[in-house]
């Protein structure tokens, strides 16, 4: 049986990529809440916030489901998806992480940023296992800051 306690590990286990840390609160909040127990989902909607110390999500419907032992298979993330970790900002139409895979697929008007670089494409995937990423079709925007700071150059 899915328990509320697995719904906030599941989504706190979502976090984009975000470096091993120490298990901590995950605060998910709705206007509704709906566990359907038969069918092992639970959905949030309307104004989802889910605040963990590693990243914020934003969106207006959250989906997670759950397989046969009760183990996060999948987390969807639906309109107007916002996702803010550090430095680093995803948005989106949808969002869904796969657990099997560790991956991380943004769609529909998807741009990933961190600080003044983004890229932008139809669909961003994150390789959260392997912290590779790959746009398609992809456009890439870098300031020659970024570039000379993530060489250890000095800039003026």
């Amino acid at each position: 049986m899915v328990s509320a306690v697995g719904v906030l590990l599941a989504i706190g286990v979502w976090a984009w990529a975000a470096e091993e840390a120490e298990p901590a609160e995950t605060i998910v909040t709705s206007e509704s809440l709906m566990f359907d127990y038969g069918r092992s989902t639970c959905v949030f909607e309307g104004s989802v916030v889910v605040t963990d110390p590693r990243v914020k999500l934003e969106c207006d419907k959250l989906y997670v489901f759950f397989d046969a032992t009760n183990n996060v298979d999948s987390i969807v993330a639906m309109d107007s998806v916002h996702v803010v970790q550090e430095d680093r900002k995803g948005t989106c139409d949808k969002a869904v992480y796969t657990a099997s895979t560790g991956a991380i697929v943004m769609t529909g008007n998807a741009t990933l940023a961190r600080g003044r670089d983004a890229i932008h494409g139809d669909e961003i995937k994150i390789f959260v296992n392997s912290e590779k990423v790959t746009c398609t079709p992809g456009r890439l925007v870098v300031f020659p800051s970024s570039l000379e700071k993530a060489k250890g150059g000095v800039t003026q």
